[in-house]
C-alpha cells in the first residue's frame, strides 16, 4: 500500500494551481481530466485485506480518537526533503507511518464517514511528520487515498471528497495520533483551529492537516498553507 514517488515536480507544481483546496482558505475543488488512467500515486487495491506487515510507527488499536497514549520515538522513521515552487526547501521527518486497506472505518464526522461508506477507497496510507517553516517547528499529519472505479466517474468521486472535507464541521480521515501515535514535542492531538488541506490528483486524494508545535495556529495561515501544498504526493 505504500505510495509510488512516479510524480515529478513539474507535474505535481500543475497540480497545486488546478486541484488544491483550502479549508477556511482559498482555492477550487480539483478540475476532471478526461479520459486520462487512475494515479499510481494514490493507494489502490481491492479494499479489502490487512495492512501491509512493512507498516511502522503508531498503534494498531482502532482509531476511536480515545486510544491509549504511546511514547513519541526515539528518532524519526525517516526523511524527506521537499521542494516547494518558490525554492523553500523544506526537511521533513516522518515519526509514524501506518497503511490501511479500507478508509471510512479510520474516518469522523457523519457526513465524511457516509461518503467513504457509499464510495469505497482502495486503501488509506498516513504519517505524522515535522518540519521547519519561518524558524518554527510544525507538525504535519498527511493522509493520501484511492477511490474504486472506473474513469471519468472515479474522478468526479474523488472530486467531490476534497470538496466535501474541505469544509467545516463535515469530519477527516483519522490521524495517526488518534490511535496513540505521538511526535516528539508539541501537543498529543491535532490541535484546532489548524490549516486542512485537500487536493486531488485523477482518483486520489491526499488531505493535510498542519499546526505550530510551539504555540497557536491561525487556520488561515500562508505560510502552513503553502507548506500543505508543496508536500503534494512528495512524501510517499
Amino acid at each position: 500500500m505504500r505510495l509510488s514517488r512516479t510524480l515529478t515536480v513539474v507535474a505535481a507544481l500543475v497540480l497545486l494551481t488546478a486541484c488544491s483546496s483550502v479549508r477556511n482558505g482559498t482555492g477550487t475543488a480539483p478540475t476532471v481530466p478526461s479520459g486520462a488512467t487512475g494515479s499510481p500515486d494514490f493507494p489502490s487495491g481491492s479494499g479489502s485485506g490487512a495492512p501491509s506487515p512493512s507498516d511502522t510507527g503508531g498503534s494498531t488499536a482502532p482509531d476511536t480518537g480515545t486510544a491509549t497514549s504511546s511514547a513519541p520515538a526515539a528518532k524519526p522513521l525517516r526523511t524527506a526533503t521537499v521542494t516547494a515552487p518558490d525554492g523553500t526547501t523544506f526537511l521533513v521527518s516522518i515519526w509514524a507511518e501506518r497503511s490501511d486497506p479500507t478508509c471510512a472505518d479510520h474516518a469522523h464526522g457523519k457526513p465524511v464517514v457516509a461518503y467513504l461508506t457509499a464510495h469505497k477507497c482502495g486503501g488509506l496510507h498516513r504519517l505524522l511528520a515535522t518540519t521547519t517553516v519561518a524558524g518554527r517547528a510544525v507538525g504535519l499529519a498527511i493522509s493520501d487515498l484511492g477511490f474504486l472505479g472506473t474513469d471519468p466517474a472515479v474522478y468526479k468521486t474523488a472530486g467531490a471528497f476534497v470538496t466535501l472535507v474541505k469544509k467545516n464541521g463535515t469530519g477527516n480521515i483519522d490521524d495517526l495520533m488518534r490511535s496513540g501515535s505521538r511526535l516528539p514535542a508539541g501537543p498529543s492531538a491535532v490541535p484546532s483551529p489548524d490549516v486542512t488541506t485537500a487536493q486531488g490528483q485523477d482518483d486520489g486524494v491526499e488531505i493535510v492537516d498542519a499546526w505550530y508545535l510551539d504555540g497557536p495556529t491561525s487556520s488561515s495561515d500562508p505560510k502552513l498553507i503553502a507548506t500543505a501544498e508543496a508536500l503534494f504526493l512528495q512524501l510517499g
